[in-house]
């Protein structure tokens, strides 16, 4: 830990102030995902309102137990205000999110396997690939049955038939797959977006680049961020990366500190922003509130 701090000071400025451009970028591509998914199930909304949902949402899930998936539950006032159909919410919510799984793993898989014919040196990282792909693909299994009234839906309604109406009511209705295609073209630039994060991360220290590590570390980050029980895999998506990039020839120190300065582009920054979104809608309390405050103190 005592080596990260003087790395960090060896970082190049140039690189640093281009990985926050590309952070500001990712989080308006996850608003225009956001748009495009309420599209999707004919629900217009507009992209200021979209950028709110998409800070608040992922500034609740590093607190939330399961906060990539709990997370969706929460709307912001000003949407509820607007009166939309809480059912189509959920369907637009449930689609980003999917879209979201579905592009980590195939983007990974893809760049990987490209990766691996132009580097040989490539390591376990198939394990890993392999791994996630049988999670994925069960996931998208137990999707499949529930709308296809497969058995995993006959096993609900056999033990919890009161939920069964609501899963009937959330898989009803069409979906607009204009939109549905365009959402999984945003999810597919954000994907890249994370994997040049990392490369710009490398970049800043100077180190010799792997597109293949990027690729890999970044795809199992995100999967560890959207399944984590508690703070979106915060430490766990550290010591992954960092082992990850020791597998590909990065010393420990390196691995330390680039995987601080990606943290920081892909996951403080979207934070704080997040919390700055919250302050910004009770700015109003704040200003009654700091003048009597100051005076108190």
């Amino acid at each position: 830990m005592a080596e990260i701090l003087p790395q960090l000071d060896q970082a190049k400025p140039v690189w640093i102030f281009v990985g926050i451009l590309l952070t500001f970028l990712y989080v308006f591509l996850q608003a225009l995902m956001y748009v495009t998914s309420f599209r999707a199930v004919g629900v217009k909304l507009s992209i200021f309102d979209a950028l709110e949902l998409f800070l608040k949402r992922n500034f609740l899930s590093v607190f939330l137990p399961a906060g990539g998936i709990s997370s969706l539950a929460f709307t912001p006032l000003q949407l509820q205000r607007k009166n939309y159909d809480k059912n189509s919410i959920h369907k637009a919510s449930a689609i980003y999110n999917i879209v979201e799984i579905l592009t980590v793993i195939l983007v990974g898989i893809t760049v990987v396997a490209y990766a691996a014919l132009v580097n040989k040196n490539f390591g376990n990282s198939w394990v890993w690939l392999t791994g996630v792909g049988i999670f994925i693909a069960f996931v998208f299994w137990l999707v499949h049955s529930l709308r296809t009234k497969g058995i995993f839906y006959q096993f609900l309604n056999k033990h919890f038939p009161k939920k069964i109406s609501n899963i009937d009511e959330f898989f009803s209705g069409e979906i607009h797959k204009k939109y549905f295609y365009v959402t999984v073209l945003i999810s597919i630039l954000i994907e890249f977006c994370g994997i040049f994060h990392l490369l710009i991360a490398m970049f800043a220290f100077g180190v010799t680049s792997s597109f293949s590590a990027a690729a890999i570390g970044y795809t199992i980050s995100v999967l560890l961020m959207i399944v984590s029980p508690f703070l979106r895999g915060l430490g766990a998506v550290e010591f992954t990366l960092i082992y990850i990039l020791a597998n590909f020839g990065f010393s420990h120190s390196q691995g330390l500190g680039i995987t601080l300065l990606y943290r920081i582009f892909e996951f403080w920054l979207p934070l704080l922003l997040g919390l700055f979104a919250f302050i910004w809608n009770g700015r109003k309390i704040i200003a009654r509130i700091l003048p009597a405050l100051s005076i108190f103190i």
